[in-house]
């Protein structure tokens, strides 16, 4: 007769088990995201394309830092490139969709939210149908959103950051900086949040070091080729654009050298901030230069502070309408049907004729892909992924209703004295997230899926904050206890880590 000895080889595969038994909600639901996602594969190959896409390849191909925005994201397709298939591309950004929702999860399991609630949170981004194409769109935004997720993870993982899990969110901060613009002024944000939560030196110095280095060596790389200390030389030309609709040069009364910027059309009759930079009616194109010269870029950003100065009342109210659009709808047609159609499975790629480029970007695309780039629909997937997303998605008005919660929550929680800065954090980032692009340049329907994870934990830390003492955020450093068990609580998820994977 054989004995299982305590520890045995049958008693670890067991204790597994039951391990991944109390997570089996979140696994099912896991498994029917994975399979949206392979529907989403098998109906559009290789991958979805927008008219961003070609320049990230080129300078994938290339390996020059982009004056138009940070190369990030062209780090990343160089990474892939040896693979030669943008198929793979698409799917790696399908894999790090998951891993969202899977740190989203963990991390909130970490805080003690039953599986129900930690699932909840997680469902918008592993299902988001919006989400899910733009994940399938040669595009920078599902690798910067897995690096915010990933940084927030770390920072809330423990009640105190130690050193070596801050380092990690300062590399993740330092990776959405170099991503995409709005990552640097949400990285600073966070380090002003960290400064508050006295983490202690060494945590500090881990975080900044880690958030430093990777940030100051990109500046260095783009200075060595274009002459500036920055991430991208674009900022005044995007915030010109911003400006260019409203803004009243007889208010503002420019100098000579700047009035050539000066819009004519009454500013009721203007078009949207997007025209202002890319249509070769914008007075950008009076000024001699690329689109995106050095000279060119500082005119427009002195016109554009100045127009901000002059004019701030205009300014907030043409960021407020931007920034409610967010509430209104997913997708509408703005800036226009040809620009938010690309939003949408089924949607044709961006055409190529008309661009003086076309023969060096069909170059880059067979270069890097060694095939056929052209995007091809294949039934009945298709099919299905095209209406899945016309009916699975996070409404618009429910963003909205989530953040009021988010402060909602805040609130309460600081006057029944809980601790309430994990909330502070996500609240900060999801509405800055939201809020940065109509600051900064305009809304596009691209900039709201990276939101997602972070108003899922806006939810559930806001609900933790006004419920009952004793559950969820104002227990961060338990693991999560199964109902019903009370004498002898389960390992916490943390320390499952340290052996086996919790899922």
């Amino acid at each position: 007769m054989t004995t299982r000895t305590p520890g045995s080889k049958w008693e670890r595969a067991s204790e597994r088990w039951r391990r991944a038994l109390r997570h089996r909600l979140f696994l099912l639901t896991l498994t029917a995201a994975t399979l949206v996602r392979a529907v989403a594969v098998a109906g559009y190959r290789p991958a979805a394309w927008f008219n961003d896409s070609y320049e990230y390849v080129g300078g994938a191909l290339r390996l020059s830092p982009y004056v138009v925005r940070p190369s990030g994201y062209s780090l990343f397709l160089r990474a892939l490139e040896p693979f030669h298939s943008f198929l793979l591309v698409a799917v790696a950004q399908h894999f790090l969709g998951l891993l969202t929702g899977i740190t989203i999860y963990v991390l909130l399991r970490r805080h003690s939210f039953p599986a129900w609630s930690a699932t909840l949170a997680a469902a918008p981004v592993l299902f988001d149908g919006y989400q899910i194409q733009l994940e399938h769109l040669v595009l920078s935004e599902t690798l910067y959103m897995v690096f915010i997720s990933v940084a927030v993870a770390s920072l809330l993982w423990d009640r105190t950051p130690r050193p070596g899990i801050a380092a990690v969110a300062g590399s993740c901060l330092a990776g959405a900086a170099v991503t995409r613009s709005v990552g640097l002024p949400l990285a600073v944000a966070v380090v002003l949040w960290l400064l508050a939560r006295r983490p202690g030196w060494r945590a500090c110095a881990a975080f900044s070091c880690a958030l430093a280095v990777p940030v100051v060596s990109y500046c260095a790389w783009y200075s060595s080729v274009h002459g500036s200390f920055e991430t991208s030389g674009s900022a005044g030309i995007f915030l010109y654009s911003r400006t260019a609709p409203f803004a009243d040069c007889a208010r503002m009364n420019p100098p000579r050298r700047l009035r050539v910027l000066c819009v004519t059309e009454p500013a009721g009759r203007r078009e949207t901030s997007s025209y202002y930079i890319w249509h070769a009616d914008s007075p950008l194109y009076r000024v001699p230069g690329d689109t995106f010269d050095p000279a060119k870029e500082s005119l427009a950003m002195d016109f554009a502070l100045r127009a901000i100065r002059a004019q701030p009342g205009d300014y907030a109210k043409a960021v407020a309408s931007d920034f409610l659009r967010t509430f209104r709808s997913r997708l509408d047609d703005y800036p226009g049907a040809s620009v938010s159609r690309q939003y949408l499975f089924g949607a044709p790629p961006p055409p190529l004729d008309g661009r003086n480029n076309r023969a060096q970007i069909e170059g880059d695309l067979r270069s890097y892909d060694h095939g056929d780039f052209v995007t091809r629909s294949y039934e009945p997937a298709a099919g299905w992924i095209s209406s899945y997303q016309r009916h699975v998605y996070l409404p618009a008005p429910l963003i909205g209703v989530l953040l009021i919660v988010g402060v909602i929550g805040l609130v309460v929680g600081r006057l029944r004295h809980r601790e309430s800065s994990r909330l502070g954090l996500v609240l900060m980032l999801a509405v800055l997230s939201i809020l940065l692009p109509p600051m900064t340049a305009g809304f596009d329907y691209r900039y709201v899926p990276p939101a997602l994870p972070l108003l899922g934990l806006v939810l559930a830390f806001s609900v933790a904050a006004v419920g009952p003492a004793g559950t969820g955020a104002d227990q961060p450093d338990r693991g999560p206890l199964e109902a019903g068990a009370t004498e002898t609580p389960p390992e916490p998820l943390g320390a499952i880590s340290r052996g086996s994977a919790p899922i």
